[in-house]
This record gives C-alpha cells, structure tokens and sequence, in this order.
C-alpha cells in the first residue's frame, strides 16, 4: 500500500518535509492505538460488547485448557503409582504432547480459513476438553497416551487461533486489557486444577481418576465458552483504521494467504521477532522451572506435605490473576505510549519471574510468595510480549508468528525440566535446589542483552509494517517527483550464497510499459539478481516491489499472480508435453479458468503461428527458436505486469533472433514491460529503451540506450568489465562529460 502524497515535490515546500512525515507517521501509529494519550476508559466504555464476550468466550476457552493440563502435571505422581507406570512413562507422555502441539499443531492452525476461525475455535477447544474428560476413562497406557498425544495436537492447532483473536477481538486501544484478561482465563484453569488435585490428595481423598474426570467435567464446562466467539475479519479493526488514517486503497498483497513457509521467512526476518523468540523461550523457561518442576520435585522429596504443592499452584494462579487484573490498564498506558514503553515491560516480567525462580530455591518449604512472583512476572512478560510481537507483523503473518512462538516456549519449558531435574538428581541433598534454581535463573543474564536489541527495534519495526518507514517515504517522495509507480523496482538489494556475497547493494526500476536490459560481463550477478527480482530467491537486504506493493518476502508463485513472469533462456519448456500441454500448464499457474487459458492460447497461437502448427509436437522436439517462441507466449497468456527474460537469442541464429525481438517487441506494444538480460550489448540495445550494466555484484552504470548506442568506446568498456577506481577514467563520468572513455 501506498499513501496519497502529493503529486509533485512543489506541492510541498522542502522545509515542510520533515513535518509532513512526521503528522504521516502519528496517524498511522494513533490508528493502531498508538496515540499517546494515556487516559484509560473503564473497560465496558471502550469495548463494544461484541468485542467484551469474544474476550470472555477466549478467557473461558484458556482456562478450559489450562484446567486439566494442571491437574494432569500435579497428579503425575499418583497416576503413575495408581496405573503401575513409572512416573518417567507418564512425564514423557506429556512432553511428546507437547512436542506434538509445536511440530504438527502450530504449523497446521495456519493453514485454517481467515474466516473460519471462530468455527475452528469451537472445535479444537470443545474437542480438547472432551479427550480431557476421557483421558482416564480407560486404565491402559495405549489409551492414555492416545488421548494426551490428541490434545497436544489439538492445543497446538487451536491456540495460535485463539491468540491471534484475542489481538483482533477489540479496538487496538484496548488490546492490552483484552489480551491480559484472556491470559487471566489461563490463571483461573491453573487455579482450578489444583484445587482439583489437592482435592483429590488432600481434601476428601477422591483419588487421582475421580480428579481427571471432576477436572475434564469442568474443562467441557468451561470449552462451552467458545460459543460466545463471533467472527471478526482478521487484523480487526485495525486494517480499516490503518487505510482510512493514511488515505489508502485496499492492499492486492493483504488478500494473498502466505504459504506457512513464506510466512515463516517473512516473520523471521523481522528483528523484533528474532528478539522475541528469544524471549518466549526465556519465558517457556520460567513457567517449566516455577510451575512444574518445583512443586512436583519438591512434593517427590518430601519437603512438602501430602497436597500441599496443589494448594501452592492454587495460591500463586490466583494472586497472580489478581496482579494481572490490577497492572493490565498500566499495561494500556505502555501501549498508548510507544511500543518501546511496552517492550521494556517484557525484561522487568522476566527479571520477577527469575527472582521467583532463585528465591525458590534459597527459601524452602515455604514456596508459595516465590512462586507466585515467579508466575505474575511471567504472565506480564507474556502479555507485553505478545503485543510487542504481534503488533510488528502484518496480520496475514500472525497465526504463524504465534506458532512459532508457541514453539518456542515449549522448547524453554522442556529445556528447563531437564537441566534443572538433573542438577538436582546429580547435586542431591539439601543444596540441590538452591543450585538448580540458581543455574535457572541464567539465562536471565543472557536475555538482558538481547532486550535491549528488541526496545530498539520495536519502534522501527512497526513503522515499516505501517508503511511510514524511511524507505517507503522515500519510494513515495520518488514516484510523487516522477508522477508514476514503476512496475518493478528494487533498492538496496543484497544478496549471498551462503558466506559468499553475490549481490550489493543493487538498485533499479522499470516503468510501466518500458523495455530495459541488465547487461555485463558473465558472472557478475545478472542471473541472480533475476531470481531475486522473482522470488526464486530471498535477499539479505534491501526491498523489491511490484506496481508499488512491497513483495520483498512474497514467494516466486504469487508473484506471478501479482502480475511477474519470468522466461529462463533454454529452460522455459516442459520437453516431456506438447506446445499445446505446456502453455496449458502456462495458464494453470493463475488458476483453473479453463475458457480464459484457451482464449490465451489462442491468442498465442496468432502472434506465433510457428508453435500453432506443432500444436501436437513435444517441447523437446522444438528447434531453439521454436522453444524461445514457446516460452515467450507465457506472457500472452499469463498477461503480466512484466515479463523477465534470461538470455533469450542465447546459441540461437541471427535470423531466429531477429523474428524473436520483433516479438518482444509485439508483447511490449500489448502493454507488458520487459526486462532482459543479453549477452549480446548490441541487440539488447537495440530493442530497449533503458539499460543497467553491472559489474563485481554492483549497478555501475544507467543510462539511455540510444545515448549509449552512440557512444561505443563507453560501451566496450562497460561489456568487458572496465570500471576504473578513479573518477578521472571512470567511463560514467566520461559518459556524462561528454569524453570519450
């Protein structure tokens, strides 16, 4: 997307620039809430209250989740002891679940309709608490780690959904109040399971089948929640308020569901998230370490009483859902602010969670006030982390940011039962937890540096996703200066083959309905600099964009839906299908309209009568003439906004070449801007209208063709690769002296 500037850079007096910019990047952060005013209204005077009962429907579905999962980890012990299982058989039951909801559930929560969601949320939360319910129906370990393996999957694809509402369920001004109360519905399902495990250890001693069952009853109770959910288009509001704020058209890029690997690449290539990651682990760290394996390894050593380490999760969910309740409209404020006030929220959580952790382990019996430290610094760390991060990405992006994310607290929480379960296996006595717990709070001394990194890149992170970064103002300022978009740009472009840098910093731009050729000597990055312009590569740095739209990290396939095609030279024929099978496959690129494909080949068949008449012959069988005419019809029938041809006239005859470019040329005259890269200066010259040279990965020279047709010592220096070091001999400033080179 891009915003309305003004036409021509003397609408606006240079003085005005920096205002300008300046009241163009408030609107776009006040549209997401990022207003600076800091008066909080009461919670039913700000949200709707459409939005207020997904907010409770999502609390009910967290708390449904976490109710038997927590009775489940507090019973362990005696539903190993009951079932003749070994309590390592049942802990390692619950990690595979876990494992399973990270690998299998996150990646497949992406691929749920954008509007279905509340229907998938139904499902996957209702069906969870069901298998809750008949976990212990069956006194078998098949069955029982059938049913724990099946929640671990249906968590894994239902909380990316659940989280990902939670952001879109009200106006961004309210996010932080309705995101804490939905983490709250997690602290209320903790608390519940374990008063259900005391219940069945401590209280009326109902044992631990009858507690799975009292918890699974509950947890359905609670998944019925779910039924208050309404479908909201994702992104919310926010979209709408973005477009309307900055004079915006509707995005062609937004309406493109990303595949999960592109999604992947595009959410991990942001800073703040690379940052982010690192500290959900921190905080998967601190809620494996304080929820699980104190209170279970503690109980196993006798230094808590029969029960007491139910009532002390109990204790700490509930004073921490309390501290939640009471921070959430500070935590407004912080948004309100700047998303740097809200970052640095994430390492104070995390610095109470690990006092939490090392004050557990200095201070025993008595685990209670350390825990729920530990647990309310968590919490907060979490909420702010999870606007942080969500607030940075576009909101196609978000389901698959949360499943990585949630892939990574698993992997904290996992790492954290090993190393402190063995350090306190190895070490033993009555210094085990002191020392495990101070080697757990660690990883905090780590975390500390790499939060300073996400505070400062939160800021211009979320300025590049609203489009009011440095380089979108000055892609806008260029096209407000020349009046048009181009229809392929690139700027900045890096690019390596693993330590090998090929391309740097390459910048360059077609027009609409222009010709341009990329030429120079072999092996100076023109082919490459293709496959990044196509997708087929992701660069390091810099950004492309099609007709104006940022696909930096849109992969090759909708690119070519967005208007790109590419024709490799010698390779855009499939020999094994006839002509007609292969512009067929040609057509199914774009879909399956089948009347639009035969009208295209058609069409094909009259600009190229040769290929018509070996309509029935194999690809493979073509002349390399025929095959070039072959490939080149794509664009008759793919209709694209540019077409990128590689070496096309390459081992081909003069007079095969000469039928080619008038060819070209015919496609060009259709509407479609070409760029080519030839190893022949003179013909490539002779069909376009611009030109680039590179040499060594760079872009050393831009000119205009007929000018550098005219000039032929310039030109056999570019070709050969002559590009002096000093300004006196270098043939661009010869070029524009008027010199000879």
């Amino acid at each position: 997307m891009s915003r309305s500037l003004p036409t021509s850079p003397t609408d606006v007096g240079v003085e005005e620039i920096p205002t300008l910019e300046a009241s163009v990047r408030d609107a776009a952060r006040t549209a997401v809430g990022i207003s600076g005013d800091i008066t909080i209204p009461k919670w039913k005077v700000a949200v709707p209250s459409s939005a207020r009962r997904r907010v409770l429907g999502l609390s009910l579905v967290n708390a449904s989740v976490a109710l038997p999962l927590t009775t489940l980890l507090l019973l362990s012990p005696e539903i190993a002891r009951d079932n003749n299982w070994t309590t390592t058989t049942v802990g390692g039951t619950i990690i595979a679940a876990a494992i399973l909801a990270g690998l299998v559930g996150a990646p497949l929560s992406d691929r749920v309709p954008f509007n279905r969601r509340t229907a998938a949320s139904v499902i996957f939360a209702v069906n969870s608490a069901v298998f809750a319910l008949l976990m212990n129906l069956i006194p078998a370990f098949g069955w029982f780690l059938l049913v724990a393996l099946a929640r671990g999957v249906l968590f894994g694809l239902g909380a990316p959904i659940w989280r990902t509402l939670a952001f879109d369920s009200t106006v961004p001004e309210a996010r932080a109040r309705a995101i804490a109360r939905t983490h709250m519905g997690t602290l209320i399902g903790s608390a519940l399971g374990g008063a259900c495990a005391w219940i069945a250890i401590a209280g009326i001693d109902i044992g631990a089948g009858q507690a799975l069952l009292l918890s699974g009853i509950l947890a359905v109770v609670l998944s019925l929640g779910s039924l208050l959910l309404t479908e909201t288009k994702i992104g919310g509001a926010e979209p709408d308020r973005l477009r309307r704020a900055m004079g915006q058209v509707d995005d062609p890029v937004a309406g493109l569901r990303p595949s999960w690997s592109e999604s992947t690449l595009r959410v991990r290539s942001i800073p703040t998230v690379k940052f982010a990651l690192t500290s959900y682990v921190a905080i998967g760290w601190c809620a494996g370490a304080a929820l699980i394996v104190p209170v279970i390894r503690l109980a196993q050593a006798r230094e808590l009483k029969e029960g007491t380490a139910a009532l002390v999760i109990t204790i700490a969910s509930a004073v921490a859902f309390l501290t939640l309740y009471l921070v959430a409209r500070g935590l407004e404020k912080s948004v309100r602010r700047s998303p740097e006030a809200l970052a640095a929220v994430i390492p104070l959580g995390l610095i109470i969670g690990f006092a939490g952790l090392l004050l557990i382990g200095l201070v025993r019996p008595v685990i209670s006030p350390q825990l729920a430290l530990a647990t309310i610094g968590g919490f907060l760390a979490w909420v702010a982390l999870d606007i942080t991060m969500l607030s940075v990405i576009q909101p196609e992006d978000r389901p698959t940011a949360v499943g990585i994310s949630l892939f990574s607290a698993i992997g904290g929480s996992l790492l954290a039962l090993l190393v402190i379960s063995a350090l306190s296996s190895l070490i033993g006595g009555s210094a085990a937890y002191a020392v495990a717990f101070a080697v757990a709070s660690l990883p905090m001394i780590l975390f500390w540096r790499r939060s300073k990194k996400l505070i400062r890149a939160v800021g211009p992170d979320l300025d590049a996703r609203l489009g009011v970064d440095d380089e979108t103002q000055d892609f806008d300022e260029a096209v407000a200066e020349s009046g048009a978009v181009p229809v392929l740009s690139a700027r900045n472009i890096d690019f390596a083959y693993g330590s090998v840098q090929v391309l740097f910093d390459v910048s360059m731009r077609i027009n609409e309905g222009e010709m341009v050729a990329l030429l120079g000597p072999n092996g100076v990055g023109k082919t490459t600099l293709l496959r990044v312009l196509s997708g087929l590569e992701s660069p390091q740095a810099g950004v492309i964009r099609l007709a104006g739209d940022n696909v930096t990290d849109i992969n090759a396939s909708k690119r070519v839906a967005l208007g790109l095609s590419q024709i490799v030279g010698g390779n855009a024929v499939f020999g094994s299908m006839t002509v007609y099978e292969n512009l067929m496959m040609y057509g199914f690129s774009l879909g399956r309209d089948r009347a639009s494909i035969k009208e295209g080949i058609e069409e094909a068949f009259q600009v190229f009568p040769k290929i018509a008449d070996r309509r029935n012959q194999l690809g493979s069988t073509l002349s390399g003439g025929e095959q070039q005419m072959l490939g080149l019809s794509k664009a008759l029938i793919t209709k694209p906004k540019i077409l990128v041809v590689d070496e096309f006239s390459l081992g081909l005859a003069p007079i095969v070449v000469g039928e080619l470019l008038e060819m070209v040329r015919q496609l060009n005259a259709r509407g479609t801007a070409i760029l080519v890269v030839e190893q022949s200066v003179n013909v490539a010259l002779n069909l376009v209208d611009r030109c680039y040279f590179m040499e060594k990965g760079e872009i050393v020279y831009e000119g205009n063709a007929k000018d550098l047709l005219a000039q032929p010592e310039l030109v056999q220096a570019l070709s050969l690769g002559g590009h002096p070091n000093t300004a006196e001999s270098d043939p661009v400033t010869l070029a524009k002296s008027g010199s000879p080179a």
